[in-house]
C-alpha cells in the first residue's frame, strides 16, 4: 500500500511541478507583452519630443532613475527607434510583444530594411529562437535565403505544411570542411552537431536515427543516411547526404527509401515519406528534370558552408531579379 502511495505521490508531485511550469511560462508570456508594449508606448511619447533633442532624453533617464536600469538613456533611444520602426497596427498584428526586448533590439540593429524586420520577428516567434540564436540566423543570412523558393522539388505549394519543409538552401556554419573527405565524414559532423543541424532544418524536425536499418520482408537491409520525423506534418522524412555535385543516378536511392520507409515504418497516423537530397551543388535544370511528374514528395536542396553564402545569394538573387524584368 505504502509503495502505491507513494507512486501516487510522485504522480501528483509531477503533475503539479508541471502546472507550475506551465503557468509560469503564461505569466512571463504576460509580462513580457505588457512590458513591449510598455516600451513602445514611452518611445511613442519620446518621439513626439524630437526637436527637443538629446537633453531631453538625458533628463528623462535621470528622473526615471527608481524604476532601475532599463530606463537608461541608450535603452530609452532603443524606445524611441523602436516605435519609430513599427506602427502600433503593425504590432497588433505581428507577434512583436510575444519576442524579447533583447532579440527585438538585436533584429533592429542587423536588418537592412523593415520587411526584414518583420520576417526576423515572425520567425523568431515560430522556431523560438533566442536573442543568440537569432543573431547567428542573421549571420547565415536567412532572411536573403527565405527569398530564394526551393525550385527543386515536386512538392506542390499548395501543400502548405509540406512545402515549409524544404529551403532552397542550408547553412551549416559547424561544419569543418578540412575533415569532409567522404559522405561518412559529413553524416558523422551533422550527428555530432544535432542541435544546431537541427535548427537549420528549422522547427518540428526530430532524429529518428542515423544509418538506419530497414529490414525488408526478403531479409536484405538498406541503411538511410538521416532518417527524421517531422511532428508538425507527422510524416517520416528520409535524408539522403552527397558531398559532391547532385547527380540524376542518387535520385534512385532516395527514391526506393522513400517507398520502403512508406511501406515498412509509416503507420496509419502517419502522412506520406518525404525525401530530401542534400548535396554541395545541384544545376536547376537537371534537378528539375529529374523530379519531372515524380509523384512522391522529393526535393533537391543545397548545403553551404558560411563563407559560401554571400557569392551564393549575389549570384541566385541576382538571377531572380533578371527573371522578374
Amino acid at each position: 500500500m505504502e509503495k502505491e502511495l507513494m507512486m501516487d505521490y510522485v504522480n501528483d508531485l509531477k503533475q503539479i511541478k508541471e502546472t507550475i511550469r506551465q503557468n509560469q511560462n503564461k505569466a512571463m508570456l504576460v509580462v513580457n507583452s505588457a512590458m513591449i508594449m510598455t516600451y513602445y508606448e514611452i518611445g511613442t511619447i519620446i518621439n513626439k519630443r524630437k526637436t527637443w533633442g538629446s537633453k531631453y532624453i538625458e533628463r528623462l533617464s535621470n528622473d526615471l532613475k527608481e524604476y532601475g536600469r532599463g530606463y537608461s538613456y541608450d535603452q530609452l533611444k532603443r524606445m524611441a527607434q523602436f516605435a519609430s520602426f513599427f506602427t502600433l497596427n503593425e504590432i497588433r498584428a505581428q507577434p512583436v510583444p510575444q519576442i524579447s526586448w533583447g532579440s527585438i533590439i538585436t533584429i533592429m540593429q542587423k536588418s537592412n530594411t523593415h520587411d526584414e524586420m518583420l520576417w526576423y520577428i515572425n520567425a523568431t516567434y515560430q522556431n523560438r529562437w533566442s536573442r543568440n540564436m537569432v543573431l547567428n540566423q542573421i549571420e547565415m543570412k536567412a532572411y536573403e535565403r527565405s527569398l530564394i523558393k526551393p525550385s527543386t522539388t515536386s512538392i506542390t505549394r499548395s501543400d502548405e505544411l509540406t512545402s515549409e519543409v524544404f529551403k532552397d538552401t542550408y547553412v551549416f556554419d559547424f561544419l569543418d570542411k578540412e575533415n569532409i573527405k567522404t559522405e561518412k565524414d559529413l553524416k558523422k559532423q551533422l550527428i555530432d552537431n544535432v542541435i544546431k543541424f537541427l535548427q537549420e532544418l528549422g522547427p518540428g524536425f526530430s532524429l529518428v536515427g542515423k544509418e538506419y536499418k530497414l529490414v525488408t520482408p526478403t531479409k536484405e537491409d538498406f541503411y538511410i543516411d538521416l532518417l527524421m520525423y517531422h511532428v508538425k506534418i507527422h510524416a517520416y522524412v528520409v535524408i539522403e547526404v552527397k558531398i559532391g555535385k547532385f547527380n540524376p543516378s542518387d535520385l534512385g536511392q532516395l527514391i526506393f527509401y522513400v517507398n520502403a520507409t512508406d511501406d515498412l515504418e509509416r503507420s496509419d497516423k502517419d502522412d506520406e515519406t518525404i525525401g530530401l537530397l542534400l548535396c554541395k551543388d545541384a544545376d536547376e535544370y537537371v534537378a528539375k528534370t529529374s523530379l519531372n511528374k515524380n509523384q512522391l514528395k522529393l526535393g533537391i536542396s543545397k548545403y553551404k558552408l558560411l563563407e559560401d553564402i554571400p557569392s551564393y545569394l549575389e549570384r541566385r538573387l541576382r538571377e531572380i531579379k533578371d527573371k522578374e524584368e
